[in-house]
């Protein structure tokens, strides 16, 4: 069998070699029957749909990803990313920006080759000043090279449908009134929860693909006062957590323990208590909330309830796959923590009362007393129907 792959691939250089180059249509497979065949290394299979929403900087975005396949026994280098808008280029990425948007499968590590056989996700999110620009389709077009390759090879398709008219439900805060509370690892370009795929039942999911852990700053720009090992003295440790939308309550899990603050517990947690206390709720249109990480005993609903938007469902501790208090909360497109993918939300009222600078930053002090640097944002009137973005501090009155 390996004399016989070995084979395959010389054929396919050899056909490189004698000008066959790749596809020249969007979509995969031949839009031509009658053009000549084509040879591709890197598969770009169809990507999920990609639904607008308005962040918090007031722009439309994008977010997606699309499943890539490394169809040869080479070692190759993306050297070149295009993204398409209805068959016109509107992104071209660098060279920087091709290494951090790649990550080969079971990795969680960015980088511009894909090797033998080796299957990755090439993670995108663009930024509109109007819905108005939305393009209908979106499609790539990407460019690799190999030490075997006579020349670069260039792969189009990954298609990704713009689904206006995906539901992106407006809730209301997730979290009781109150001022300093920061979106961390959320949309669009950090990679914590965006990338976190999970292989269940058979299928790749992405049910974190919005997630947001919120935290909270106390009135010393801290999060922890005090002994940074005991929960209570981070500033979100016990805050309400509120039912963002009426909805019924479709699973509970409680009686886990808080996690010590400092590190994340990793493998010695099983698969389905890495979300720690945690609530589901069916808000409707195929749609479902989660709060993770809530503390032992606090839960206030029951499977079966019905609950309404404002409702305190518990309070924020720190159980499961988790390294310091906060709320973890996604809405997603089935009742499985891990076993959906997740769907856009908006918050219909919140102010932004500053930014962290980076993520960097707030792992650096996430377990001290030290503030954490930001940047203020003053007399912000409000927002409306907006997803706060990463780094974003809001309060919710």
């Amino acid at each position: 069998m390996r004399a016989l792959l070995g084979r395959i691939v010389s054929s396919l250089v050899l056909i490189a070699a004698v000008g066959v180059t790749a596809l020249p249509a969007a979509e995969e497979g031949r839009s031509d029957p009658g053009a000549q065949a084509r040879l591709t290394p890197l598969l770009a299979r169809r990507g999920t749909d990609a639904a607008p929403f308005t962040g918090s900087d007031g722009r439309v975005h994008l977010l997606w990803e699309v499943p890539l396949q490394n169809a040869t026994t080479l070692e190759l280098a993306v050297t070149g990313v295009d993204v398409l808008g209805d068959g016109v280029k509107i992104r071209s990425l660098s060279k920087s920006e091709i290494a951090g948007s790649i990550e080969v499968v079971g990795t969680r590590r960015a980088g511009a080759e894909i090797g033998p056989g080796q299957a990755a996700f090439l993670f995108l999110t663009l930024a509109f000043d109007d819905a108005a620009q939305l393009p209908q389709r979106l499609d790539h077009r990407l460019t690799v090279t190999a030490d075997r390759l006579p020349q670069p090879m260039t792969t189009s398709g990954g298609a990704v449908r713009v689904a206006r008219d995906a539901v992106v439900p407006l809730l209301g805060p997730p979290l009781e009134a109150a001022t300093g509370y920061l979106a961390a690892d959320g949309c669009c370009t950090s990679v914590r929860h965006i990338r976190a795929g999970l292989p269940i039942d058979n299928r790749e999911w992405f049910a974190q693909r919005f997630a947001i852990d919120w935290t909270q700053l106390n009135e010393a720009g801290a999060f922890v006062a005090g002994d940074p090992s005991v929960p209570r003295n981070y500033a979100i440790y016990g805050r309400r957590a509120l039912a963002a939308a009426d909805g019924r309550v479709v699973s509970v899990q409680d009686g886990l323990e808080d996690q010590a603050p400092g590190q994340l517990p990793g493998t010695s947690l099983p698969l389905d208590q890495v979300d720690g206390n945690a609530v589901v709720i069916d808000i409707g249109d195929g749609l479902f909330t989660l709060y993770a990480h809530l503390q032992k005993g606090s839960i206030r609903v029951a499977p079966g309830d019905t609950v309404r938007r404002g409702e305190t469902i518990a309070l924020v501790g720190n159980s499961g796959n988790s390294s310091s208090p906060h709320l973890h909360f996604h809405v997603m497109d089935g009742p499985s923590p891990l076993g959906s993918n997740g769907r856009p939300y908006l918050i219909d009222s919140f102010r932004v009362v500053g930014r962290a600078v980076s993520t960097a930053e707030i792992d650096r002090v996430e377990t001290s007393d030290e503030a954490v640097a930001a940047l203020p944002v003053r007399g912000d009137p409000g927002r409306a129907k907006q997803l706060p973005l990463d780094l974003s501090i809001v309060a919710f009155d």
